[in-house]
């Protein structure tokens, strides 16, 4: 399909405003001419995703506490895909919820779970998956971390902080819980920060020796990020705070290659909405942290199409209404200041950030059989996972 006048977006100020109109109902995809789909491996319940070498890993059955969203817990687990081949080689049964999933280290998989048929006790926390054959990957160990929404590995391969999620009513402690996981086979809690937030998502950003920074976003009604210096990882510290008030839920904040830019997803869940027409909220926010203690907000971003109505009560999940339209998951291109967003029923796009205050759509998808959650560069490719479509691999011309 051609691209229309519509996907191109112009100048997008902070809280300002795109005007575009809805993409046609018509036509199964929407995509801009620079992007081609190369693979879509089907299931229902994509959640996150990571990616070491050849292979590519997703959790699949990402959906707190039961079915919703289309995602069924009872058939969920960890796809593993051969970028070389484009084919899956393994699939670990695993059923539960969230499976969240991040690389430690080389052969070593990490899955987040609320509830997991895998783990050997009930709870949430983490599981270790061995993966150094990844045609027959196997759990080797579990621990009970309180609440385990998503995880991040600390750069080394030593630590991997949870994130609770930090929503409203499922949050279960304060502060954030650090898992030292040097002995895969014996993964044991290091500590737990009490003086910083728990996230609903960290990353991190080391630069340098002396520029070691995490960013731990989750404050419900508030928009706020925390910056953290983390070069002892075991004892973050507080060096700014991000409080936007046009962000209803602040899901996930990364920084970009060289660690100037911040973006930050609105994972408006109260809004429902990222078209700019209608509302200044789900959008996902740039911020220049050349110095961390004093963020300068750039500009934001909001798709020009919106959501797609038509699966307005997908999943038969009660949140689900209008067109579940927002950001949620972010990934930096690791040459480019580009970033990968999803919207859910609103596709993905690849925003240029060449100019931060002016950020444009470089890239798109949508299809409407699609409530896209995560992404991920990898290889050369930008990986997206899907609740209803499963994982898609896109070629993107330039990237």
């Amino acid at each position: 399909m051609k691209r229309s006048a519509l996907a191109v977006l112009g100048v997008v100020a902070l809280f300002g405003a795109a005007i575009a109109g809805p993409a046609s109902a018509a036509s199964a995809v929407e995509k801009s001419d620079n992007l081609k789909l190369i693979k879509n491996f089907a299931y229902d319940g994509g959640g996150e995703l990571t990616a070491h070498g050849r292979y590519v890993y997703s959790g699949e059955a990402n959906a707190e506490g039961g079915r919703g969203r289309n995602t069924a817990p009872e058939d969920g687990g960890l796809h593993i895909f051969d970028t070389k081949t484009m084919k899956e080689v393994a699939f670990l049964h695993c059923p539960g919820t969230d499976n969240d999933v991040e690389i430690i280290r080389p052969g070593f998989v990490a899955m987040a779970f609320t509830q997991n048929k895998c783990a050997p006790a009930a709870g949430e926390g983490i599981m270790i998956v061995d993966v150094k054959n990844p045609k027959k990957p196997r759990v080797i160990s579990a621990l009970n971390t309180g609440a385990a929404h998503t995880m991040k590995p600390f750069p080394g391969g030593k630590y991997l902080f949870m994130a609770g999620g930090n929503i409203a009513g499922s949050a279960d402690r304060t502060g954030t819980v650090i898992v030292d996981v040097s002995n895969p086979v014996k993964p044991k809690i290091a500590t737990t920060a009490k003086n910083v937030m728990d996230c609903h998502d960290v990353s991190f950003s080391v630069t340098e020796e002396d520029r070691q920074l995490a960013f731990c976003a989750g404050a419900v009604g508030t928009g706020e990020v925390q910056i953290w210096d983390v070069q002892d990882p075991l004892k973050p510290q507080i060096v700014s705070r991000i409080v936007n008030p046009a962000i209803q839920y602040s899901h996930y904040a990364i920084a970009n290659d060289d660690g100037t830019l911040l973006a930050i997803d609105d994972e408006a869940f109260a809004a429902h909405d990222c078209n700019t027409g209608h509302s200044p909220t789900g959008r996902v926010w740039i911020y220049d942290i050349t110095n961390p203690q004093a963020p300068i907000p750039a500009g934001s971003f909001a798709p020009p199409r919106g959501g797609n109505p038509s699966y307005a009560n997908i999943g038969n999940y009660p949140g689900w209404v209008g067109s579940w339209c927002m950001s949620h998951g972010l990934d930096f291109h690791p040459k480019k200041d580009a970033v990968a967003v999803t919207w859910f029923t609103g596709g993905i796009s690849v925003i240029d950030l060449a100019d931060p205050h002016q950020p444009k759509e470089d890239a798109y998808f949508m299809a409407e059989d699609s409530a896209a959650y995560s992404v991920l560069w990898h290889d050369g490719l930008l990986w997206s996972n899907d609740h209803m479509r499963g994982a898609d691999a896109f070629k993107i011309k330039g990237y």
